[in-house]
């Protein structure tokens, strides 16, 4: 007679509450850290020497995930969320923390990267750059699903860790003239007859107001236009529409969108689709960071590796003898092109080119003399291309990254290849979140 033996399950802590548990530390995404039995937990949303219950949520091999059940002795640091939202979505961590103390949880975050991934201990920080911690952010892109139970259209980020959209009433991390516009909105697009059609909403600012870029996967009806016409001419916005298509259509305001960086008399032109640094006050300030830390003169030729629009390449422009700028993005390229036309920058070239390919010494930009070297590469990074910038040797390098983790990364390959950390520093350009920028500035030794 065949026998059949069940497996034993697995003892797993998951579900399960562990009571007082010491926070020793926090990770670089601020997130507590503690030990049970030798495994590391993190715990979403502890703080440092605080003491909690911790209900399990995940129970993985090497470390467990946590959240909190009941906070058992507080942080002097812990304050009461600003936003209604708060415990519920996922575009915001850290609101339960002061400002200032946010600043310190990421600083920390910032050296043990270095220490982890660049073996560089003992690093001082550089003062960091950071804003107005509300009303700061000028793109933000809602989620938008039908609910065909209730016949209406739910509009808002999503739910920490799930596909499920919050009712979204406000978000004051948003520019005002923004935040005052999601409820209205949410009204305008629930009475769309297409609304069960819609992709996601983006909200934008510029020096021609306030944006709507709408993204439909079915075409907007005559009633539909109007409605959006009426809308927007009574906020006094531009409403963009994007069908399934890339390309989007102006249907109320005008084409031509703009932003300043009046220290450098630079005026911008973009498009809705363009990218933008979300913050408008950090932006400024790292941009100024970035070309004192350059240390630029009259004499420079300067590479502006993933330049984008010329955010950075048409001030650095103000300052030297010739700046080119790479990008990969073609329509980028353009835009480029012409914002250093249309600020009269006549000492810049901007090229066409994909940073992770291994042909970059053949372009006919790479054959040029350099002798700086400023980067502000996406989330990735630029492992690929960190030889070629070595290989430059130009006596500055200034890396601006918005992933701390791959900023440490590459930079252990800058000091294998000559280079030292001479500055470290955070561009806090998202307050209340887990998210850090920084930057880094190399010298050749």
């Amino acid at each position: 007679m065949a026998q059949f033996f069940k497996a034993t399950p697995k003892n797993s802590t998951k579900n399960r509450i562990l009571k007082n548990i010491k926070i020793e530390k926090l990770d670089h995404q601020g997130r507590g850290m503690a030990s049970i039995k030798g495994k590391p937990i993190f715990i979403d949303g502890a703080l440092l020497d605080e003491c909690v219950d911790v209900q399990i949520m995940e129970d993985k091999k090497r470390y467990l995930k946590g959240t909190i059940k009941k906070i058992n002795q507080s942080s002097r640091d812990r304050i009461d969320a600003h936003c209604m939202h708060y415990n519920d979505c996922g575009g915001c961590q850290l609101q339960h923390v002061e400002q200032s103390a946010q600043i310190v949880i990421k600083e920390a975050g910032l050296k043990s990267l270095f220490q982890r991934f660049a073996k560089l201990n003992n690093i001082s920080l550089a003062p960091s750059v950071y804003s107005s911690p509300w009303g700061y952010r000028r793109t933000a892109r809602f989620g938008l699903q039908f609910d065909r139970k209730r016949k209406e259209l739910n509009m808002g980020f999503r739910l920490a860790q799930t596909n499920q959209l919050i009712k979204q009433k406000i978000c004051p991390v948003l520019l005002p003239q923004l935040e005052i516009l999601i409820e209205p909105l949410h009204s305008l697009l629930n009475s769309l007859d297409i609304k069960e059609h819609l992709g996601h909403v983006e909200l934008l600012n510029s020096e021609q107001g306030a944006i709507v870029l709408l993204r439909h996967l079915k075409a907007l009806t005559k009633k539909d236009t109007l409605r959006i016409e009426e809308f927007s001419n009574q906020q006094q916005l531009n409403f963009f529409s994007q069908p399934q298509s890339n390309e989007f259509k102006l249907l109320v305001g005008v084409n031509k969108l703009t932003y300043s960086l009046p220290l450098w008399n630079c005026c911008f032109e973009f498009s809705v689709t363009d990218f933008l640094q979300v913050n408008a006050q950090v932006n400024q300030k790292m941009v100024k960071q970035a070309i004192q830390w350059l240390a630029l003169d009259e004499n420079d030729t300067v590479l502006d590796l993933f330049c984008g629009l010329g955010n950075f390449t048409l001030p650095i422009a103000r300052q030297v003898k010739k700046v080119v700028g790479v990008e990969g993005v073609q329509q980028m390229v353009e835009r480029a092109s012409h914002n250093a036309q249309l600020n009269n920058v006549n000492n810049s070239e901007f090229y066409q080119a994909d940073l992770s390919s291994n042909d970059i010494y053949k372009q006919q930009w790479a054959q040029q003399k350099f002798t700086k070297v400023l980067l502000d590469p996406a989330r990735a990074g630029a492992f690929n291309c960190m030889e070629f910038i070595a290989s430059l040797e130009v006596s500055h390098i200034v890396y601006i990254a918005c992933d701390a983790v791959t900023l440490a990364r590459d930079s252990y390959l800058l000091l294998e290849k000559g280079y030292k950390l001479d500055k470290l520093g955070l561009l806090d350009m998202f307050p209340q979140t887990k998210h850090m920028e920084s930057m880094a500035l190399f010298l050749r030794c």
